[in-house]
């Protein structure tokens, strides 16, 4: 037997070692966390309907910067290749819902997307889903505005409360966003109410989300989704009206989110059954979702009497949403100070008030005063 070459052995499988571990060293190098600037240019709009007073979507002279997030790489290659490491216009959809005679005789649509566009600086798609005539939109938005109208058989009817039936579309935000072809490098989607408005820059208020939360895959790779935690704790785990999904991570959650709210037919609130989910999830009985509760922080407010908008109209200082109707909550504003807020909020021009008036002249529920 020749001893000299298994004396060798040890230390060739020590130099292996150390290459490895010089090599998964540098691979980790790559991985830091970094910010960049995206420019973008000035939105253009048609001007073939500006005799149409809705038809204000844009600030004419907005040119602005939209920050996007680089969060740290997962550390899994699987991870790695479904996850996007960014939040950018291009990669981001703004998802509405407007059903029914409330929403769709108001102007609530036409002021949830003129206030992204403005306040928020958000130049990316948005995905409007109604049941509203083809007509009631038609010539008021820029190209990235997208309508869509529910299919059939996404509707479900026999709930004691109707108002369920249109809450149970949120749990098809992805499979809309899968049928529109403009989408396609869409990969986050942020569910929004369409009674709230943007006060500041959204894509610095989801920086913010991202770098509190840590929004990113993990390398388990469950499904989840995040949401805000309700104001009304005691009651609701989450608050349903802003929702962040990722396109390939949270299809799972939405599914068991329609299926518990399926379940459970006499049920009036869509959060009853994101509290049911919760509990499983605690109970161990839930493996396969993540519901994610992000603390509200000053990111949202709920206006609810002339003193809020006030102090808000007086230091020119909003936050990033502003949930103008809440109706879970006794609001009453003064129809003046409403119209006066909401006008300042938008930054209509004079001009844009003479021609805009229906956008401040609705009342706190959409409907004409």
């Amino acid at each position: 037997m020749n001893i000299s070459k298994w004396r060798a052995v040890p230390f060739a499988l020590l130099g292996l070692l150390s290459v490895a571990w010089i090599s998964f060293m540098d691979a980790g190098a790559g991985d830091q966390a970094s910010l960049r600037s995206i420019v973008s240019g000035s939105i253009v709009f048609s001007t073939d309907t500006w005799d149409d007073p809705r038809n204000l979507m844009a600030d004419p002279s907005l040119n602005t910067d939209a920050t996007s997030l680089t969060l740290d790489s997962p550390t899994s290659e699987k991870a790695h290749t479904v996850l996007s490491e960014t939040f950018d216009d291009k990669n981001s959809v703004v998802f509405l819902i407007a059903f029914g005679e409330a929403a769709t005789s108001s102007t609530y649509v036409e002021r949830n997307i003129m206030s992204l566009r403005r306040r928020g600086e958000f130049q990316g798609h948005v995905l409007v889903l109604t049941d509203a005539p083809d007509e009631r939109y038609d010539g008021l938005f820029d190209e990235k505005v997208i309508i869509m109208h529910p299919k059939e058989e996404h509707m479900k009817t026999d709930f004691l409360y109707p108002s369920m039936t249109v809450k149970r579309f949120k749990t098809y935000i992805i499979d809309y966003v899968d049928m529109v072809p403009e989408l396609d490098d869409v990969e986050w989607i942020f569910y929004l109410d369409i009674d709230v408005l943007f006060g500041a820059p959204f894509m610095d208020l989801i920086q913010k989300l991202g770098e509190e939360n840590d929004i990113r895959g993990d390398d388990d790779m469950v499904s989840k989704f995040y949401f805000f935690k309700n104001p009304r704790a005691y009651q609701y785990v989450a608050q349903g009206g802003f929702i962040i999904a990722h396109r390939k991570m949270a299809k799972e959650c939405l599914d068991l989110w329609r299926r518990e709210i399926d379940s459970h037919l006499e049920e009036e609130h869509d959060q009853v059954s994101l509290n049911l989910i919760s509990r499983s999830i605690e109970e161990g009985k839930e493996r396969s979702c993540r519901l994610m509760i992000m603390d509200q922080g000053d990111h949202i407010s709920y206006p609810r009497h002339d003193g809020d908008l006030y102090t808000m109209m007086r230091d020119r200082s909003y936050s990033s949403l502003i949930h103008i109707k809440n109706t879970a909550n006794d609001t009453s504003f003064g129809n003046g100070v409403h119209e006066r807020f909401v006008t300042g909020l938008l930054k209509l021009t004079f001009e844009e008030k003479k021609q805009g008036e229906d956008l401040v002249r609705k009342s706190f529920f959409g409907y004409e005063k």
